[in-house]
């Protein structure tokens, strides 16, 4: 069967750039609704999540099998994110000692989506500099 672009990479074995492309858009779905929903960081969410979320799916397409600068920044952003979302998500159950607190729920909820997404991340790093 041909494929529309015949030229294009063809994914190594363990590649999993596509995991981690829909992780950070379900990042960013997410951070979307916990700008409105976070009142003590609206204005932090206000300006830098639309930021991250305008950051992560520019990263998101541009992630691919050939650049490993984007296969590291997927790396390195992923960790960053991990945990910036799980001190504010400790920092919500310290303020309210409430596990079904919505905005811990919804803080908790993205150091895991970017937890995840560095664990795939880590692994397409291993594959591209481990298997040359």
């Amino acid at each position: 069967m041909d494929t529309p672009f015949p030229n294009a990479p063809k994914p190594f074995a363990h590649y999993y750039g596509d995991v981690v492309r829909k992780f950070f858009i379900a990042a960013g779905l997410v951070l979307l609704v916990a700008i409105l929903r976070d009142r003590e960081f609206l204005s932090f969410y206000l300006y830098v999540g639309v930021f991250i979320v305008l950051a992560l799916t520019i990263l998101a397409g541009l992630t691919n099998p050939r650049t490993r600068q984007v296969i590291m920044a997927d790396g390195a952003v992923s960790g960053l994110m991990f945990l910036l979302f799980e001190y504010l998500a400790v920092s919500a159950y310290i303020e309210t000692q409430d596990f079904f607190n919505e905005i811990f729920f919804l803080r908790q909820l993205l150091a895991l989506i970017f937890l995840i997404a560095l664990y795939f991340s880590t692994k397409t790093f291993r594959g591209v500099f481990l298997n040359p």
